[in-house]
């Protein structure tokens, strides 16, 4: 049998790749259904092992972008951000505040003792200098970036990687700002560095020009830099001394001294207490006056127990008395012996018309010139009002005065005026009647008192501190025609709210325009203040621009800078003040007469 002969394969290519496929590919099979085998027949135990550790490490890496504060995470990069944009804020508004002596007044004062700030000559030359200020600011700034672009670790911008990430992707690229061509912010980030860049290069550019107008006037005036916190020249500034100042929040005293300290153009120079530093008549004051005589030392303002503590005055000095209608002819000869030039009387200024007549004798022989507190004839809606009735002939003109005491509170209201209603409350409109329409006793022609109880309303009441019974006028409503046919009405109501008004009528009593204060948006306001602090007397929140606006008219007056007539009109002197009283007297004698 012939032997058979084996050929030789004419592909032998086919044979190169079944070698290769038999080295290589069989023995990856194997190896992944050996891994796939192990992970399905793997025990519990392994795989648990090996879940937690996979989840470790994602943890890990996640905690690499988190900060953790107080159990709560954030992103590293925007919680740096938001702190130092924190702290360039803080820093910039306190230099914006350390810009201004008054405003550091009010907030030393209605924040305790340990926020007050000094006034000496020192602390003007301390820290707050604009220099040292802008160094504060450029350094702040540096270690603000500082912290966001390290410890925030902002995200390297990867030049080539410059495609558009795909929708499903975990970060999207429209979300980033590219800055300086080499880091990735998210957009919050980078608006929020951007707002806190400005605020930073506003407050360089104002302390800046801080600098360079010193160095223009000491160039110019060849004398000391003149500081932003400086006070005014000698010639514009006075003296003030507020006589019976009380606690704070709480009497008249302490609101005058309030806004005085808020007025650039005035030193107080001391307050008299003569009951709470006392140590003899109140061995412990209340914690509240205590912080407050803190602060006011602080402020080099002398805090004393009577007025003969003081040295005598050496430049224009204006005593303002807030103390007891039956303390004031004391104080007030007391302050003409100090060298006041000015003195500023709280109405109705004295018990008694003879009383007020003798200190306005003693003021004209000393040269002394005196202010009747009548804030009122300065509140913009009576002046709106007179202004209207005086345009058209023969017009009607009804005030209506409202307080905010709860009828519970009317007995403190008697206690803090034993004068009565008529000569505290009511005499504000009465001196509008007497500057503005020139009502005076002998000009009244008829009085009408409308008896209604809603209207017109007398109570009586036990005074706790020494168990007497006192009456007063809860509310009063009234009309006075004059000689010469004016006709005017007023009425004050203790418990009437917060808004008081102003109505110009017809002669045919048709209601021609109504003047509110506070109105629209101000009395929002002046009610949400109400409900935020209780502690403060009501009024002082609902007539403080009434009260600022009479003070600074006083100031204009004493320095010769007085405006239009109406202003000098509204500053009534001691002889206004005296036919006041005089018309208080007779109005609460008529209202009497007819109510009992």
């Amino acid at each position: 049998m012939t032997p058979r002969i084996r050929r030789r394969s004419t592909q032998p290519h086919l044979s190169l790749w079944r070698n290769l496929y038999t080295a290589t590919i069989i023995p990856v099979l194997l190896l992944c259904q050996n891994i796939a085998f192990a992970k399905l027949f793997e025990s519990k135990k392994r795989k648990l092992a090996r879940l937690h550790a996979e989840l470790a490490k994602l943890e890990e890496e996640r905690l690499e972008h988190l900060v953790v504060l107080f159990g709560y995470e954030f992103d590293k990069l925007g919680f740096y951000t938001a702190t130092s944009i924190f702290l360039v804020l803080f820093v910039a508004s306190i230099v914006q505040l350390s810009r201004s002596r008054r405003k550091w007044k009010r907030l030393a004062v209605f924040g305790g003792a340990d926020s007050t700030m000094s006034q000496s000559t020192e602390y003007r030359k301390g820290w707050m200098s604009s220099k040292r200020n802008i160094s504060l600011l450029i350094a702040t700034a540096i270690f603000s970036y500082y912290v966001i672009f390290n410890l925030g670790r902002a995200t390297k911008y990867n030049v080539d990687y410059n495609k558009p990430r795909k929708r499903g992707s975990s970060v999207d690229t429209q979300r980033f700002v590219i800055v300086l061509g080499t880091y990735e912010l998210d957009e919050t980030t980078f608006y929020s560095l951007l707002v806190t860049s400005i605020v930073v290069l506003v407050a360089l550019g104002y302390n800046i020009g801080i600098v360079c107008r010193k160095l223009q006037e000491k160039r110019s005036q060849n004398q000391q830099t003149t500081k932003v916190n400086a006070f005014p020249k000698e010639d514009d500034v006075i003296d003030v001394i507020v006589v019976d100042c009380g606690l704070p929040k709480k009497d008249i005293g302490w609101f005058h001294l309030m806004q005085f300290l808020d007025m650039s153009n005035i030193n107080v120079r001391a307050v008299v207490e003569p009951f709470y530093l006392d140590k003899a008549k109140c061995p412990q004051p209340p914690q509240s006056f205590l912080d407050l005589v803190s602060v006011l030392q602080d402020l080099d303002v002398k805090c004393v127990k009577s007025l003969g503590q003081l040295d005598p005055c050496q430049r224009q000095t204006l005593c303002v008395l807030a103390g007891r209608t039956d303390k004031n002819p004391q104080y007030f000869r007391e302050c003409i012996g100090l060298g006041a030039t000015h003195i500023y009387l709280e109405p109705p200024g004295a018990v008694s018309v003879g009383e007020l007549k003798t200190m306005s004798n003693v003021a004209n022989v000393r040269g002394v010139q005196v202010y009747m507190g009548y804030h009122k004839t300065c509140s913009p809606y009576i002046e709106k009002a007179v202004t209207l009735s005086q345009s058209i002939p023969k017009s009607h003109v009804f005030f209506c005065h409202n307080e905010n005491y709860f009828k519970q509170d009317l007995h403190r209201a008697l206690i803090r005026h034993p004068e009565g209603m008529v000569r505290s409350m009511a005499s504000q409109e009465l001196a509008v009647l007497v500057t503005q329409f020139g009502v005076t006793t002998d000009s009244v022609k008829a009085f009408k008192v409308n008896t209604n109880k809603l209207f017109s309303e007398k109570q009586s009441f036990c005074n706790k501190a020494n168990g007497i019974e006192v009456s007063d006028f809860s509310r009063v409503a009234f009309k006075i025609v004059t000689t010469n046919g004016r006709s005017v009405s007023v009425m004050a109501d203790r418990c009437g709210g917060v808004v008081s008004f102003a109505v110009v009528k017809s002669i045919a009593g048709k209601e021609i325009k109504k003047f509110l204060s506070p109105d629209g948006d101000s009395a929002s306001r002046i009610e949400h203040e109400l409900r935020r602090d209780t502690e403060m007397m009501h009024q002082f929140t609902i007539e403080g621009e009434d009260y600022m606006e009479l003070k600074r008219r006083v100031v204009d007056s004493i320095l010769g800078k007085e405006g239009d007539s109406k202003s000098s009109r509204s500053v009534i002197s001691i002889q206004d003040g005296i036919e006041v009283l005089r018309l208080s007297n007779y109005c609460t004698q008529e209202i009497e007469s007819v109510l009992e």
